[in-house]
């Protein structure tokens, strides 16, 4: 696959229809999505758009796969369309409704329109939250148990050796090998944050 996004990259026509010939079921499974029903359309257009700009940027050197890149940026793309355009409904909602010009629905229309939500972040955190927990997932259950109790419920290590009946020792080993197993299953996963 990777010598095909290559020479789509180089210009090569052939290899960019055969690389989106090799999505046009992601893209419609995640185009054709019951809350986008009045979008189609431009959900289309947002996600082909999306796969022809993941192959004009994907690096071969990021250790990611095309696929998955590739996903991401249609997932975000279909993403931010329908928070686009749910704001906008809101604000016609909220504009028509207040439509007297009195002054009242000032101050709550111009709050509709200064929304601050950073909505490509909070899809990539809940992104990297689901490939955390498969990660978590295939921890070994020792390691997966220390992890939740000591960073996720707060808990002391020497509470969690008392309750599993081990040496805080073997608790902080546990948790400490946990970890770096997390570290390489989930190295390169977050895009933003590699060089």
């Amino acid at each position: 696959m990777n010598d095909v996004v290559r020479r789509a990259q180089q210009g090569d026509d052939e290899a960019f229809i055969e690389v989106c010939g090799r999505f046009e079921g992601l893209v419609k499974k995640h185009v054709y999505q019951p809350h986008l029903i009045p979008l189609y359309e431009d959900g289309y257009a947002e996600a082909w758009l999306a796969v022809a700009e993941a192959v004009k940027s994907y690096d071969e050197a990021s250790g990611v796969r095309f696929a998955g890149y590739v996903e991401s940026k249609v997932r975000f793309a279909i993403w931010n369309l329908f928070k686009r355009e749910r704001r906008r409904w809101q604000n016609e909602t909220l504009l028509a409704e207040g439509s007297d010009d009195s002054g009242e629905n000032f101050g709550l229309r111009l709050e509709m329109l200064s929304d601050k939500a950073n909505v490509e972040r909070e899809v990539e955190l809940k992104f990297i939250n689901a490939e955390l927990g498969r990660a978590m997932a295939v921890l070994p259950g020792r390691q997966r148990e220390v992890i939740v109790e000591t960073m996720v419920n707060e808990r002391k290590l020497i509470e969690v050796a008392q309750e599993l009946g081990i040496t805080v020792q073997a608790v902080h080993n546990l948790r400490q090998r946990g970890i770096a197993r997390l570290k390489k299953a989930c190295a390169g996963m977050y895009v933003s944050e590699r060089g």
